[in-house]
């Protein structure tokens, strides 16, 4: 009997900053998936209130959570550059994944936040999964709001980020007066 329901499942996202919506993606994929490869967007912007993260700290948030799980030798935080090209995303997507992690299968399952995250990967996968971001159990959560909260210093922000995570919050957001 398999395990998992899937061999490698892929998600994209800012993580901007990486959040429990972040998480919730993550840990379904990890309860699914034989391997998970999480990619983060938008590698070559930081700094702006829209992409305030470099990529190493992105990543270092997402290890932050997971570096202690035995989940974590499947899971795979890669980054990529965005092109300015919808109608070839999913294409230049699958093409990056099989050049950087060729021992790995190809992803057989995308996983979005929304079925507008979805969209650029209907014509390059057969299922997508989508983890609901209005399930009444879970708190409604997006970057753009925690962006605001912490831009306005509402501390609330702390309910959405990983207590291991606020440190980095503070250093980047609060000491550095990063633009928001």
């Amino acid at each position: 009997m398999q395990k998992y329901k899937y061999k490698h499942g892929l998600s994209i996202m800012r993580a901007q900053p990486f959040h429990i919506g972040h998480a919730k993606i993550i840990d379904t994929m990890l309860q699914s998936c034989e391997k998970v490869t999480i990619i983060l967007g938008s590698i070559q912007e930081h700094g702006t209130s829209r992409n305030p993260l470099n990529y190493t700290t992105r990543k270092k948030m997402i290890q932050n959570i997971y570096r202690s799980s035995p989940d974590y030798e499947r899971l795979k935080i890669i980054g990529l550059f965005d092109i300015n090209n919808p109608a070839e995303w999913g294409e230049y997507v699958l093409d990056f994944i099989s050049e950087t992690l060729p021992d790995l299968p190809i992803p057989d399952v995308y996983y979005a936040g929304s079925a507008y995250d979805s969209h650029w990967f209907k014509d390059c996968f057969n299922t997508i999964e989508l983890v609901d971001r209005t399930d009444p159990d879970f708190p409604f959560v997006t970057g753009t709001m925690v962006r605001d909260m912490i831009k306005f210093g509402d501390n609330r922000w702390k309910n959405f980020i990983h207590q291991q995570n606020h440190q980095i919050i503070e250093d980047n957001f609060y000491r550095k007066k990063a633009i928001i």
